[in-house]
């Protein structure tokens, strides 16, 4: 299986090659804006570094969400052009599974909490595999006494965590996904017929006023 895992929905791209179950080739970037731009660019990268094309591809993976809204289709935008152009298999990882998947273990009493920022105030908060929702920081209680997070808004509940009693520390992962590090879980995730994003808030789109 050859796997050509994508990421665009935060403050970064990542691209990474996963074949006949090992890591081969991988791409980083920081990024704030233009990840559209850049995207295309670092696969192709990538694919240079793996000695292979994307028609070699067995399954396409990328985030789906949540993330940021411009960033984030134009990760899927690109999987669902590639996917289209070489018949390879869709895999959808949401952000919170891609985070997981490079932290180490919980401990037996305690709970996972995974926080994002949503360029608002409140975060894209998800408790072990709960369903994910909206939360403030300052506001936020759960039920359990420890907690391990990851997440780039981990900090803040965890402060809150700690005032509040309970026993919260940081994971030591990657605060947002990477294609390399979540390309190993997308041999093991079913594929999907259709790549749909998650979205907590909908998307802030301005609607033109009434004439």
């Amino acid at each position: 299986m050859k796997i050509l895992a994508l990421d665009s929905a935060f403050a970064a791209v990542s691209a990474a090659v996963w074949a006949d179950g090992r890591l081969i080739a991988t791409r980083h970037r920081p990024l704030i804006h233009g990840h559209a731009e850049a995207l295309l660019p670092l696969i192709e990268a990538t694919l240079a570094e793996a000695g292979l094309r994307a028609r070699d591809m067995t399954r396409i993976a990328v985030t789906t969400g949540p993330g940021h809204f411009t960033g984030l289709r134009a990760g899927i935008a690109a999987a669902q052009g590639l996917i289209v152009a070489t018949g390879a298999a869709a895999v959808g990882i949401d952000c919170f599974s891609a985070v997981a998947a490079a932290m180490p273990p919980a401990e037996p009493d305690e709970r996972r909490l995974i926080a994002f920022d949503s360029k608002r105030a409140e975060a894209f908060v998800r408790l072990d595999d709960e369903v994910a929702f909206a939360a403030l920081p300052g506001d936020f209680e759960a039920p359990g006494d420890a907690f391990v997070l990851g997440g780039d808004r981990a900090p803040e509940f965890a402060a809150r965590l700690r005032a509040l009693g309970k026993r919260a520390r940081i994971a030591q992962a990657p605060a947002l996904p990477r294609a390399d590090l979540f390309a190993p879980s997308a041999a093991r995730c079913a594929p999907v017929a259709k790549l749909v994003p998650i979205y907590i808030h909908p998307p802030a789109i301005t609607q033109e006023k009434p004439r």
